[in-house]
Formats: C-alpha cells, structure tokens, sequence
C-alpha cells in the first residue's frame, strides 16, 4: 500500500503536474502580518482617490498607479523570503 500524503503534498504534487514550475514560498506570520498591511494601506488609498479626485480619467491612473506600487511591495516581501531560501 502507498504512503500517506499530507493535503499540502498532494496540492503541492497537483501544481507541479499543472504546469506550476515556481518554488513554493512559506511565509512568516510577520511576513503574512507586512502583506495583510500593505493591503490595507493601499485598500485606503485606493479607496480615497475614488472619492476625492473626481476626474474619470485621472482617478482611474492613480488607481492604476497605486496598484502597481502595491503590487511591488508585496513582491518585494516575496523576494526576501526567497533570498533568504
């Protein structure tokens, strides 16, 4: 009889055969807490321009515009974990 496998093995083996060749990253409960923030600070940011700048156009580049700076941050705690690996 095989060997018993753990959801998170299984899942992991599921992504390989899917085509998903990245590492898998761990994140730290701080880790996880300076993602949960970025989140939440750029969710009020976002939030913020689409009440105060009421020019269609330009609200929605600043909306592009944080997002991406959001993106970035997050990536950026990805990275460090990955260095660290």
């Amino acid at each position: 009889m095989g060997e018993l496998k753990s959801a998170l093995e299984i899942a992991m083996e599921k992504s390989k055969k899917m085509g998903g060749d990245e590492e898998v990253v761990f994140l730290s409960s701080n880790q996880k807490n300076e993602i949960a923030e970025i989140r939440k600070v750029y969710s009020a940011r976002i939030a913020e321009a689409e009440i105060l700048i009421p020019e269609k156009e330009k609200r929605e580049k600043d909306i592009a515009r944080l997002k991406r700076e959001r993106d970035r941050k997050i990536e950026s705690v990805y990275k460090k974990t990955k260095e660290k690996s």
